[in-house]
């Protein structure tokens, strides 16, 4: 009786063994549309927990959508393995070929619509539409309709220009592929394009532009070029690259993974730009690419120009800011400059070949090439009274100028040859080791003052009333280092000259009632021209290249003040 218990225990052992299901968790995420493998030790039915199922030993598939996912195999109605799997939504670089010369993505189908929003109100609606007509599919994405048409919206879109041919390439991520495509194509056949020569339901036509749209590896694709050879071409080097994108490039890799997550990204390489129209010096950098964040009324651009070394060097720190630290209120620009003119556009290869000529302007930047410093500043009452004297707009600044003279005989000389060929009244004065010039520049008083280091320049009627302010510091805290040394900086306030415009005020010797007609009329055009209202730029060098720093409001929408 001993034995036979003993029996029936190992039997139910062995049974309960032979039965036992083989667990795997698998930690390590997996891109959606990316093909993972599954084996077992026999032929099994699998399913793999999104509703499709296969047949096989070792089979592989592609989740379409993210999610943890529990992945059977079954033998016959028996469980015999069962896999927990983690899959992400695929990073939009990984729609993009390794070798494209320059890129613009979406991270998230929600950063499209405030991203299009932003540029027209800036003023550049035509350049989005020219965007939009030329990639029917970032046009989709814009319409309500798309929220139903199997789009990924994690996934993220984008566009890029290929190497391999002169065409556009438009991407978006999809849970379906096949449905997604069909939405696609009969919205582009409702706007106006037709069915093409190509592959059927896949090729249009619309004026002078072909396009091809297919899926592949869980991105919906739409090439677009003038030639139907340069849409196939782009096509089979689609379809044809390895499965990893952009991040193939170790170069590459490194670069996309400081930069900042979320939003637009921006790239753009070397080789690009010595195709762009005009003949440009070899730049001395790689790789430029930037992440931007658009909020309601405002965007921010952080960047870096890749180039393995300074792209020019930092120089010692020369004299502070003096005139930016005591700013005039209410400017309407300023720029501050601590660096050659000349080694920034050659390094960023901007220095075209016949800037080599010896002419006046490039005379006075060769002699003026350490700190400079200026600021402008709308003198509103100088523009209302020559406005309502000729019936047309007649912008007035006053610009404010001080610059670093590593050589006063140089800067001087050429001074005098500028002021020599002025056929205007031009009066001279050396005192106390500093020269002034007086003359008249466009109707408005121009004074130089040039000191054994310093030279000064004011052009326009001196500021009054007006309360100093520290620039420098302000605008340190929104870029570090700006303003310092090797640093260009720059800042454009479009709302306060909207505010000088709209500020009642009396101008003497003009009818009042012309003043506020005049000052209604401009005010409303500048505003119907753009809604920007200011931009701010910082450029420095980096042991790695430089660095680049945009951030760019706009006014508040009607109703949101």
């Amino acid at each position: 009786m001993r034995g036979f218990v003993v029996l029936v225990v190992w039997c139910l052992c062995a049974s309960a063994c032979a039965r036992a299901v083989r667990e795997e968790r698998r930690e390590q995420p997996i891109d959606t549309g990316h093909a993972v493998s599954f084996s077992a030790e026999g032929p099994r039915r699998w399913d793999f927990g999104d509703g499709t199922n296969a047949e096989g030993q070792v089979v592989e598939h592609a989740f379409a959508k993210a999610g943890r996912y529990e992945v059977r195999a079954l033998d016959g109605e028996r469980v015999s393995d069962r896999v927990s799997v983690l899959v992400q939504p695929r990073d939009v670089f990984r729609a993009v070929a390794p070798d494209a010369e320059a890129v613009l993505v979406f991270r998230t189908l929600d950063d499209v619509a405030p991203a299009i929003d932003f540029v027209e109100r800036v003023g550049s609606g035509a350049s989005a539409q020219q965007l939009l007509e030329r990639s029917p599919l970032l046009h989709f994405i814009l319409e309500p309709g798309a929220a139903a048409a199997a789009l990924d919206r994690a996934e993220g879109a984008g566009v890029y220009l290929p190497s391999a041919a002169p065409a556009l390439v438009s991407f978006v991520g999809v849970s379906d592929g096949p449905a997604a495509a069909r939405a696609v194509g009969e919205r582009m056949l409702e706007r106006g394009w037709r069915a093409g020569a190509g592959a059927a339901g896949h090729s249009f036509v619309a004026g002078q532009l072909n396009a091809r749209l297919f899926v592949d590896r869980g991105t919906l694709f739409l090439i677009t070029a003038p030639e139907v050879a340069a849409v196939e071409q782009a096509a089979r080097h689609v379809i044809e690259a390895p499965s990893r994108g952009l991040e193939a490039d170790p170069t590459m890799a490194a670069a996309l993974a400081e930069l900042a997550s979320g939003g637009v990204a921006l790239l753009v390489r070397r080789e690009l730009s010595a195709r762009l129209p005009g003949a440009v010096k070899p730049a001395a950098w790689s790789l430029a690419l930037a992440a931007l964040k658009f909020g309601e009324d405002d965007a921010r651009l952080v960047g870096r120009i890749v180039a393995g070394h300074p792209l020019w060097p930092s120089p010692p720190p020369s004299r502070p800011a003096r005139l930016l630290a005591h700013a005039p209120e209410g400017l309407t620009a300023a720029l501050s400059l601590d660096v050659p003119v000349a080694e920034v556009l050659q390094a960023l290869g901007l220095s075209r070949p016949e800037d080599t000529e010896d002419d006046e302007l490039r005379a006075a930047l060769s002699v003026l090439s350490r700190r400079l410093d200026l600021t402008i500043s709308f003198d509103v009452e100088a523009f209302l009274r020559a406005t309502v004297r000729t019936g047309r707009p007649a912008p007035r600044f006053t610009v404010l100028a001080e610059a670093l003279v590593p050589d006063r005989l140089a800067v001087r000389a050429v001074l005098e040859r500028a002021l020599a060929r002025r056929r205007g009244p031009l009066d001279a004065v050396t005192e106390g080791g500093v020269t002034v010039w007086r003359t008249q520049l466009e109707d408005q008083p121009l004074e130089l003052a040039l000191g054994p280091d310093t030279l000064f320049a004011r052009w326009g009627r001196p500021l009054v009333e007006t309360t100093p302010i520290d620039l420098v510091a302000q605008l340190s805290r929104r870029a570090e280092g700006a303003c310092g040394p090797g640093h260009l900086t720059a800042l454009l306030d479009v709302g306060q000259l909207g505010r000088d415009l709209r500020e009642p005020r009396m101008v003497p010797g003009v009818d009042p009632r012309r003043v506020l007609t005049t000052q209604a009329l401009t005010s409303t055009f500048l505003a119907q021209v753009t809604a920007l209202d200011e931009v701010f730029f910082d450029l420095a060098p980096s042991p790695a290249g430089a660095t680049v720093f945009i951030e760019v409001k706009l006014s508040k929408r009607p109703g949101r003040e």
